[in-house]
């Protein structure tokens, strides 16, 4: 980078100052694009998310893999309450997978299972023309708070963080460099070839050493 270059070169008071960098070359460009409107996020926790376990139930090496959350079908309900503002009503799935060692049949085994949360919340929604539609979509980071294993059951303790967005298509001004640059050429896979490598190594010694070649002092 020439910031770094600039940095750890040698001062020099008699060097000529560098002369300033032309102006980039930036255009008004229109996109159509999703605009969030809105934006809230709420914790929510499952204390005791309870497990069957198949098998014998001893397990080893479990392992929770969270997936990405979604608004159960059928169960969003937007009901306006005041002007530019609505009351949001739905259920959200976290679903994840469970993944571990049976030492009784020696095999691993996953299990897929999902928790559910339901919202009630305000949100801005702004007065628009009947042909202009807004869509809520949430975005869920989730994780493990405490694991436990009873007899053939896992008990999980899960939180998760939701975030809840009002979004909308529009046309946005946006400034530009242009297009986007010619991607680079991909690079075709070819495994390497252990004698062409061996083809490269340098002659190894092939005695020992000697005593007059030590630094005995």
């Amino acid at each position: 980078m020439d910031l770094e270059k600039d940095l750890f070169e040698p001062f020099d008071s008699k060097k000529k100052p560098k002369p300033p960098r032309p102006p980039q070359n930036l255009r008004p460009e229109c996109i159509l694009t999703d605009k969030v409107f809105d934006a809230c996020f709420q914790r929510e926790c499952e204390p005791s998310k309870v497990i069957d376990l198949p098998g014998s139930g001893t397990f080893l090496d479990v392992n929770v893999v969270y997936g990405a959350g979604f608004i159960v079908d059928g169960t969003l309900d937007i009901t306006p309450i005041r002007e530019n503002f609505a009351r949001v009503r739905f259920v959200f799935r976290v679903p994840f997978t469970v993944t571990g060692f049976d030492k009784g049949r020696k095999e691993p085994v996953t299990i897929s299972d999902y928790v559910e949360f339901p919202k009630d919340i305000e949100v801005f929604l702004p007065q628009a023309p009947s042909e202009f539609s807004f869509r809520i979509v949430i975005e869920t980071r989730s994780e493990t708070l405490s694991e436990e294993l009873v007899g053939g059951q896992l008990i999980l303790a899960i939180g998760v963080f939701v975030v809840v967005k009002v979004v909308g298509q529009v046309q946005l001004l946006v400034q530009s460099f242009g297009y986007c640059p010619p991607p680079r050429e991909c690079v075709e896979f070819s495994p390497e070839d252990v004698c062409d490598m061996f083809e490269t190594r340098p002659l190894p010694e092939f005695f020992p050493i000697q005593i007059e070649d030590l630094e005995i002092t």
